[in-house]
C-alpha cells in the first residue's frame, strides 16, 4: 500500500479524533457532571435490583441461584423465574434508556446546546414508545453483539456482571482450540456490531422503527466498517496516550512525595487528581463511542432550551466539584488507611506456594505449613472403595498421565501412583494421612469436598460423620462448590464451619452457611456487605497479584485464597509497615473504576 493511500485512510480518523477532542474539552465540565449524575442514578437502580433479587430468594425459599440449579428452580419455582426474567428485561430497558440519554446529550452538545438533566430524562422517557416486543428482542441481540465495542469505550453498572470469570479464561488458555474459537466469535461479533452501529441513534434521533433502523444502518455502514473501526481505534489510542501521560506525571509526583515526611498527605492529593483523570478518561471514551455512533445523515436540531437560570451549569459544576472533592477526599483517606491496616486471612491454594511442590500432597503441605498460612486449602474426593483421597482434578490425566478417575480406583491403588508438577513429584495421599500431618504441624485446613457423579449416594454424609471430630480438633473448615454437599455437611454437623463456593455472583444467597468463597471476577463490595450483615465471612479466590489483592482489601473480604502465599504476605507487610504510595496508584485507578461502575 502506497504512503499516500495510507495517509488518505488515516486522515479521516485523525479528523474524527480532533472533532472528539474539541467537543470534549469545550464541554468537559458538563460531560463529566452528566456522566457522574447518570451513573449515580443508574447505580441506585442496580443496587435496588440486587437487593430485590436477594429478597425474592428469601421469599421463595430458594437457597441460591446458579447455573447448577436454574433448571430445577424453573420447574419448582416458575413464578420466581418469571419475575427474574422481568428484572432482566428491566435491566435491558435501562441500558437502552441510558444510551438514549447519552445519545441525546451528545447530539445537543455537538449543536451547541446545553441540555438540562431533567429535560433529557423526559425526552428519553418519550422514546420508550418505540420499545415493543420486536424492538426489545432486537435490542437484546444488539447489546450482545456490541459488547466487544462497548467494553472498550463504555462502562455502566448495568453491564457490570457481563464478564467471563478468570477461572474460565484459565481453562480456555490451556485448551488449544478454545482461544481461536473465542477470537473468531469475538471478531464476528465485532463486525456485526459495527454493521449495526447506527441502529440506536437512528431510533432515538430520527424516530425510525427498529426494522427501518436495522436496514438503514446496514446500508450506511456498507464498505465503512474498517473506516469506523479505525476511527474508534485512533480515538482510543490517543485518549490512552494522553491520559497515560497525565497518570505518569502524577505517579512521579507521588514518588517525590514518598521521599518526604508528607507522603500520606501527598498521596491523598495525587489520588484525588488520579480519580479526576480516571473519570475524565471514562467520560472521554464514552463520548468517542457516541460520536462514532452518529450516522452520516444530517442531524435533527435539538429543542432550544430556555434555562430557568442562566448560570445553571456554572452552579451545578461548582456543586458537583465540591461534592467530588469531599467524597473522594474522604474515600482516599479511608482507602489508604484500609490498605495499611486490613489483614485478611491468608489461605494457601491446594497446599502450595509458588509451585513449591505437587498440589494436595504431604511434602508440599509440610513445606507450605512452615510459612504459617492461616489455612491451607486442599481437595478431597471419594475413592472406589468408599475411602477419601486428596486430589483436585476429575481425572488423573494432568498430574499422573492416566485416564482413570479417583472414583475408578481404590485408595490403596491411588496411594501407589506418583503425581508430578512444578518439577516435583510425590505420592497421592489419603485424607487420613494428610489430616494427621496437618494436625501434627498445627496447620489448620480449609477442606474442599469435590463431588462426582460416580460418588456413592452417602459419600458426603459418611465423610462428615467419620471426620467431623478430627476436623474440629484441627480447627478446620469445610467448603464445596456443590450446594447439596455443603448443605449435607451443615445438616449432619452443625458445629462444623461450612462455606459454599460460588463461581459467579448472580445474587446474594439465602443460606445458613458460615462463609462464602467467591471467585474474584464478579465479587463486589455489595456482596461482602450483605454477607457481613448476615454475620457470614467472604473468602475470595484466586488472588495472585497486588492489584487483585488491593481490590479485595478494598471490598473488606475476610480471607484470600492464593497460589502465591509469600508474595501476597510480603505485599500486605509492605502496605502496613513500609507503604510506598506511588506503587498503589495503578491499583487505585482500578478501585476508582469499581466505584464508578459498582
Amino acid at each position: 500500500m502506497s504512503k499516500a493511500r495510507k495517509q488518505r485512510q488515516l486522515f479521516p480518523s485523525i479528523r474524527f479524533w480532533s472533532q472528539c477532542n474539541r467537543l470534549f474539552w469545550r464541554y468537559w465540565p458538563q460531560i463529566l457532571i452528566f456522566s457522574v449524575l447518570l451513573n449515580f442514578l443508574v447505580g441506585i437502580l442496580v443496587t435496588a435490583m440486587r437487593r430485590l433479587t436477594s429478597w425474592l430468594l428469601v421469599k421463595f425459599d430458594v437457597a441460591y441461584l446458579s447455573y447448577t440449579n436454574i433448571t430445577t428452580v424453573a420447574f419448582q419455582k416458575p413464578w420466581l423465574v418469571f419475575i427474574l426474567l422481568l428484572l432482566l428485561a428491566v435491566i435491558l430497558a435501562l441500558v437502552y434508556w441510558q444510551f438514549t440519554i447519552f445519545i441525546l446529550f451528545v447530539n445537543d452538545l455537538s449543536q451547541d446546546q446545553r441540555p438540562h438533566f431533567r429535560q433529557l430524562l423526559r425526552r428519553a422517557g418519550r422514546k420508550f414508545k418505540l420499545l415493543n416486543f420486536k424492538t426489545f428482542l432486537f435490542l437484546t441481540l444488539f447489546f450482545i453483539l456490541m459488547l466487544p465495542v462497548l467494553s472498550s469505550f463504555f462502562s455502566t453498572p448495568l453491564l457490570g456482571k457481563v464478564v467471563i470469570p478468570d477461572f474460565i479464561m484459565a481453562f480456555i488458555d490451556v485448551h488449544l482450540w478454545y482461544p481461536w474459537i473465542i477470537a473468531g466469535l469475538y471478531l464476528i461479533s465485532l463486525w456485526l456490531g459495527l454493521r449495526y452501529l447506527y441502529v440506536l441513534p437512528l431510533m432515538v434521533l430520527y424516530d425510525e422503527s427498529v426494522t427501518s433502523a436495522r436496514h438503514h444502518s446496514w446500508e450506511l455502514t456498507r464498505k465503512n466498517n474498517w473506516r469506523n473501526f479505525r476511527k474508534g481505534a485512533v480515538g482510543l489510542i490517543f485518549a490512552g496516550a494522553l491520559f497515560g501521560i497525565l497518570n505518569s506525571l502524577l505517579f512521579w509526583l507521588q514518588t517525590a512525595f514518598d521521599l518526604t515526611d508528607f507522603a500520606f498527605i501527598g498521596a491523598n492529593l495525587t489520588m484525588l487528581l488520579t480519580a479526576l483523570v480516571t473519570l475524565l478518561f471514562g467520560s472521554y471514551t464514552t463520548m468517542v463511542l457516541l460520536l462514532l455512533m452518529q450516522s452520516p445523515l444530517p442531524r435533527p436540531l435539538p429543542p432550544t432550551y430556555q434555562p430557568h437560570h442562566p448560570h445553571f451549569w456554572r452552579y451545578l459544576t461548582g456543586l458537583v466539584c465540591g461534592l467530588y472533592l469531599l467524597t473522594f477526599g474522604l474515600f482516599n483517606y479511608g482507602y489508604l488507611k484500609n490498605l495499611t491496616s486490613t489483614q485478611p486471612l491468608l489461605i494457601s491454594h491446594r497446599g502450595v506456594d509458588a509451585g513449591n511442590g505437587v498440589q494436595n500432597t504431604i511434602p508440599a503441605l509440610t513445606k507450605t505449613a512452615a510459612k504459617k498460612p492461616d489455612y491451607i486449602e486442599m481437595d478431597v474426593q471419594e475413592t472406589k472403595d468408599g475411602q477419601y483421597v486428596c486430589f483436585h482434578d476429575p481425572t488423573l490425566r494432568v498430574l499422573a498421565g492416566r485416564r482413570e478417575r479417583p472414583q475408578d480406583l481404590t485408595l490403596a491403588q491411588l496411594q501407589k501412583i506418583t503425581v508430578k508438577e512444578n518439577g516435583h513429584q510425590a505420592k497421592i495421599p489419603s485424607f487420613d494421612d494428610y489430616l494427621a500431618q496437618a494436625t501434627r504441624l498445627d496447620q489448620k485446613l480449609l477442606i474442599e469436598y469435590k463431588v462426582s457423579r460416580q460418588d456413592s449416594p452417602t459419600a458426603v454424609k459418611n465423610f462428615i460423620k467419620r471426620y467431623q471430630n478430627r476436623i474440629r480438633e484441627n480447627q478446620g473448615q469445610v467448603q464445596s462448590l456443590d450446594y447439596q454437599a455443603i448443605a449435607t455437611v451443615k445438616t449432619e454437623s452443625s458445629q462444623t464451619f461450612s462455606a459454599y463456593i460460588m463461581p459467579y455472583n448472580f445474587a446474594f444467597p439465602n443460606t445458613e452457611m458460615n462463609a462464602y468463597a467467591m471467585e474474584v471476577t464478579t465479587l463486589n463490595s455489595d456482596f461482602v456487605d450483605q454477607a457481613h450483615e448476615h454475620q457470614q465471612l467472604v473468602y475470595s479466590w484466586d488472588v495472585n497479584d497486588s492489584s487483585t489483592l488491593n481490590r479485595m482489601m478494598f471490598f473488606n473480604v475476610d480471607g484470600i485464597i492464593t497460589d502465591r502465599l509469600t508474595t501476597m504476605r510480603q505485599h500486605l507487610h509492605d502496605n502496613q509497615k513500609q507503604p510506598q504510595y506511588a506503587s498503589l496508584m495503578s491499583n487505585y485507578r482500578d478501585i476508582v473504576n469499581l466505584v464508578w461502575n459498582d
